[in-house]
């Protein structure tokens, strides 16, 4: 609207010129027509013009005191004052149609220059009048550029040539965004460099759709903070701690080997014992045992019934007791009274160990689904599923959750979220938690009775592995110049017995002193391994009497661990040296505990034993 307003002041303004200007000036326009002159060239004698002879005439040459003449268009529409050169009356316009005459050779003046008028005027030779360029031709004030297309010498108020939109004049300001930026720059070039970025972005988002996290996750409020505790004289979750680090370094000394008492849980299944304040919880296939840790006996007026099994081992944080049932569900009793505080049902059994973090509980069921509940009133917060059903509870470090499935796939995860970051994969099932360094970098598992050690701080490069994938089978198929490919990213080690059917296939524990960081590991082949987790080289080895199906712990500067044929070993941790050795009654395939001055020993037959 800007150049309307133009257009507009423009037209007042003549009006406001036609009503002041000389009476000899209108008489001139009434014989000749408008007059238009360039102000710069100084006034125009229109006494000279009105004794003007009659048409098809030549004016004589004016005195040298005279008034700059007015020349004419062929056209009549634009007017010039000249002081040197001649008015001329041409036969071949209109009678009262007026031009400049030119020099006699323009050719021969070297700095004569020929200026056109672009609507048809008479050419004026700049060099002889003096003329300069912008002196010569006087713009139409109503000629622009389209603001739209860009055209030249389109006419405001007019339709654009070439985009058929109405011409406008737009203020300085507004010129360069009225622009069609986009249609000026766009060419073959840049839609196919477009086309090929979207392809890969799409490319991109699609195989990374499993781990884009709900974005609605974060605002769902957590009502507590609470997190297991790993003081000293407490085992409140699996492993211990939540790296599963299976190490106590402070509190009573380590056991003797002195059996104190013993107590006996019917169907004991798989279910490892934890302890907070004097008691000790067991999971079974009838339900919860609560136990007093003095004397192994169970409590009075403790009815731990459940319509399911306990397989996995429960968590007592603060009064909560937290466990999953085969009959669907995740639990939260009073843990000094057994009353039920909520219920969670979830899509399949729950046979994993519960892990609670920062008022956050996490648990796996069957069909892979894993699930963040909040630990006080056991509402969802977020589900994610796995490949395959996870086969062990999880560990959590730094806001990252660490678990592995029973298709022998290891993930890293956002523990707020449930995001997917990271998958490394192995050939089976991963045979128990993975155990995490205390600076988060480096996680420890089981696979195919074998030890590995992967990157706790790699995320998944999409594709990345599908073209490894493709670049092993053509090495394996010897295709001429395909180089050796390398390995799965994340990869740092992996430890293998001799034999890998009887290798390694419980967790390891976890020391990390001013001696270095030292894995230890029972396997099948009877063999107890330290290994420096670094490299994964050995340090020591002990031959223990049958094969090692649990994981080990340590206290200070034992390592405890028990086998197949029900004997219980205490090995200085540093040379591997028998301490002390005990037989109990059957094979011990669930890790001990330490609570307090005991250790507490489950065997396969559900009998427990206090070891002090």
């Amino acid at each position: 609207m800007a150049g309307f307003g133009n257009i507009l002041r423009r037209l007042v303004g003549r009006l406001r010129e036609q009503e002041t200007e000389a009476p000899g000036q209108r008489g001139l326009e009434a014989e000749l027509g408008p007059i238009t002159y360039d102000p710069r060239d100084g006034p125009v004698d229109l006494a000279s013009v009105e004794a003007s002879p009659p048409a098809g005439s030549v004016f004589d040459h004016p005195p040298a005191t005279a008034e700059p003449a007015v020349g004419y268009s062929a056209e009549g529409s634009q007017a010039y004052a000249d002081p040197t050169v001649p008015l001329t009356r041409t036969a071949e316009t209109s009678p009262m149609a007026f031009t400049a005459e030119p020099p006699a050779n323009p050719m021969a003046d070297p700095q004569s220059t020929m200026v056109a008028d672009p609507v048809g005027a008479a050419s004026i030779d700049v060099g002889q009048t003096g003329l300069s360029d912008d002196d010569a031709l006087i713009e139409d004030p109503l000629g622009s550029n389209c603001p739209y297309c860009g055209a030249r010498n389109q006419r405001i108020g007019t339709r654009c040539e070439r985009c058929s939109l109405v011409v406008v004049r737009l203020p300085a300001w507004a010129q360069h965004r009225r622009r069609n930026w986009f249609i000026n720059r766009l060419s073959w070039k840049r839609i196919i460099i477009a086309s090929i970025a979207a392809l890969l972005v799409i490319f991109v988002i699609w195989v990374n759709y499993p781990f884009a996290p709900n974005p609605l996750i974060i605002f769902k409020n957590i009502q507590s903070q609470m997190t297991a505790d790993a003081s000293p004289g407490v085992w409140t979750v699996s492993g211990r701690d939540l790296r599963n680090s299976r190490n106590v370094q402070i509190g009573f000394p380590p056991p003797s080997g002195e059996v104190i008492w013993t107590s006996f849980v019917p169907q004991p299944l798989n279910s490892e014992p934890v302890a907070q304040h004097s008691n000790i919880y067991v999971g079974s296939a009838e339900g919860i045992f609560s136990l007093s840790q003095h004397d192994g006996q169970q409590r009075k007026g403790w009815d731990g019934n459940t319509p399911g099994r306990v397989t996995g081992a429960a968590a007592v944080v603060d009064s909560y007791l937290f466990f999953g049932s085969t009959d669907h569900t995740v639990n939260a009793w009073d843990a000094l009274t057994g009353d039920a505080w909520w219920s969670f049902p979830a899509e399949d059994t729950i046979e994993a160990s519960p892990v609670i973090s920062d008022g956050l509980l996490y648990i796996s069921s069957g069909k892979g689904w894993l699930y963040g509940l909040d630990a006080y009133n056991g509402s969802l917060i977020w589900q994610t599923r796995l490949d395959s059903d996870a086969s062990a509870e999880v560990a959590i470090h730094d806001g990252k959750l660490f678990v592995g499935d029973d298709k022998g796939v290891f993930y890293i995860l956002s523990a707020r979220t449930g995001q997917e970051w990271f998958r490394y994969r192995t050939l089976k099932t991963i045979a128990g938690p993975p155990v995490i360094s205390s600076d988060g970098t480096r996680a420890y598992f089981p696979s195919s009775g074998q030890l590995y050690a992967v990157s706790g701080e790699e995320r998944e490069v999409p594709g990345l592995y599908q073209f490894k994938k493709i670049w092993a089978q053509m090495w394996l198929w010897q295709v001429p110049g395909v180089p050796r490919p390398p390995g799965q990213q994340g990869g740092l080690w992996r430890f293998s017995p001799e034999n890998p059917l009887q290798g390694i296939y419980s967790s390891p524990a976890l020391v990390e002193d001013e001696d270095g960081s030292t894995l230890y590991a029972g396997a099948y082949d009877n063999t107890m391994y330290a290994l420096n987790a670094l490299d994964g080289t050995r340090r020591w080895t002990f031959d223990a009497d049958n094969a090692i199906f649990a994981s080990p712990i340590v206290v200070k500067d034992k390592l405890i661990f028990g086998d197949g044929s029900g004997n219980l070993y205490s090995l200085n941790r540093h040379d591997g040296s028998l301490d002390w050795k005990i037989t109990v009654s059957s094979a011990i395939k669930i890790p001990p505990v330490q609570s307090n001055e005991f250790l507490i020993v489950r065997t396969e037959d559900g009998t427990i034993y206090g070891v002090k």
